[in-house]
């Protein structure tokens, strides 16, 4: 850190306190964090929230538009990943580009976009959870949900979809994937959110059949492989349009948007994961869900009030002519993943999860080398990390993919469906 940011630093962290008690908020800080990140230098004040007393005095909008003008115009923003604090963006980031290409599924993990910097904006499925996303007409927003959905049928998920002027989804209309028709209606998204709570029902009672008690998807798959109960795959939930439909339904406290927030709540412990997607999102709609979400990903909307509604503020100031540029309440400004749409319309042909090159590779090396087995040992001289290697087991175990064969000292051999798989993708 060179000596011209840590003057920065210093002069931020005399600035936010002084200017905040001017405006009759109390500076109850603990500390203050100065870190590097994809070539972006910043300033963490930590609030102590013991010590708040009314949390809005310290989220209003308007606050940090006075820290940001006594700063001269440096950057201030809420960050809620760990406690409430503020973070001061010290030097300008650097650019991103207006356009990075999709560079492939990876299983157990969804690939977002790169942040300014070059680092991968990435989570595994389990940990993304629910996510809102918001963006106007030709700003990138169903490009995006296109990219979430052709990952999460590469990755073997059950799929749910509402997309109102069938425009997003339309080739993917009868893929095996999906647990329902495509809604195109309010009542028909309606319609499939209740059936998503069926099918938190179903897998609750899933869940009972094995010994355990599991408290998520993953420890349940994991106790139903070693059980020899079935598997269940993740369940993809995308209400595009969510905001129009929930509104013509009653709005904030109607049916959908309550079936909505109940199925949010609920689905987490199931592996149901819901996309709540709009071009706009009133305050009322999005007070509803607003709390179950893990992310908030905002490309160019029309007004700032959006972006308020969504708690990402510099979403209004993003460029029109800069579609798949998003600004997150979690990593910051994003450029997400182009991803061809013929892509999709590939994926809607074909019938399941399909392999990469690596993959198959290692099936491959598997059958030849090994009679089938692929411990530990085979992964780690291919290549692969501990770490990877065991997730990598545990996942094509919960697929059907390996099962553990007696014979063998329960090593883990490959199954018929993954010959299949293999066979199919040669073909």
């Amino acid at each position: 850190m060179n000596r011209g940011t840590m003057l920065q630093a210093e002069r931020a962290a005399r600035v936010i306190p002084t200017t905040m008690s001017k405006r009759g908020v109390r500076p109850l800080f603990t500390d203050w964090l100065l870190t590097e990140s994809d070539g972006c230098a910043w300033l963490f004040g930590v609030l102590d929230l013991r010590r708040v007393k009314k949390l809005e005095d310290y989220t209003r909008p308007n606050l940090l538009d006075h820290l940001s003008t006594a700063l001269q115009g440096m950057p201030v923003f809420l960050s809620n990943s760990n406690g409430l604090r503020y973070a001061v963006l010290l030097n300008d980031p650097p650019k991103l580009p207006g356009k990075i290409d999709f560079p492939g599924v990876e299983r157990g993990q969804v690939r977002l976009g790169r942040r300014a910097g070059g680092g991968e904006v990435r989570l595994p499925w389990d940990r993304m959870k629910h996510a809102l996303v918001a963006g106007m007409t030709g700003a990138g927003k169903s490009s995006f949900l296109r990219l979430l959905v052709y990952q999460a049928i590469g990755d073997g998920c059950s799929l749910m979809l509402a997309d109102r002027d069938d425009v997003t989804f339309p080739m993917l209309a009868d893929h095996p994937a999906l647990l329902a028709p495509i809604a195109q209606t309010p009542d028909e998204m309606h319609a499939l959110i209740v059936r998503g709570l069926g099918e938190c029902d179903a897998r609750a009672a899933q869940y009972a059949q094995v010994d355990g008690f599991p408290d998520d998807l993953g420890e349940y798959n994991t106790l139903a492989q070693e059980q020899g109960a079935p598997v269940l795959p993740r369940l993809i939930v995308v209400l595009d349009e969510f905001n129009s439909a929930a509104a013509s339904t009653g709005g904030a406290n109607g049916s959908l948007a309550t079936a909505a927030a109940e199925l949010a709540w609920r689905g987490r412990k199931f592996g149901v994961h819901l996309i709540f997607a709009a071009q706009d999102f009133t305050k009322g709609i999005v007070g509803r869900v607003r709390d179950q979400m893990d992310a908030v990903i905002c490309f160019k909307v029309k007004s700032a009030a959006v972006a308020r509604n969504v708690g990402c503020e510099e979403a209004a100031k993003v460029p029109a002519q800069r579609p798949g540029l998003a600004i997150t309440d979690r990593w910051g400004a994003m450029q997400a993943y182009y991803l061809d749409k013929r892509e999709l319309i590939a994926a809607g042909t074909r019938p399941g999860p399909a392999l990469s090159e690596r993959e198959a590779a290692l099936i491959k090396a598997a059958l030849r080398d090994g009679d089938g087995c692929m411990t530990l040992g085979f992964l780690k001289e291919a290549g692969l990390g501990q770490r990877d290697a065991r997730r990598l087991l545990e996942d094509w175990r919960a697929r059907g993919w390996l099962e553990k064969d007696a014979t063998r000292n329960n090593a883990h051999v490959v199954t018929r469906k993954l010959r299949d798989l293999l066979t199919n993708r040669q073909t």
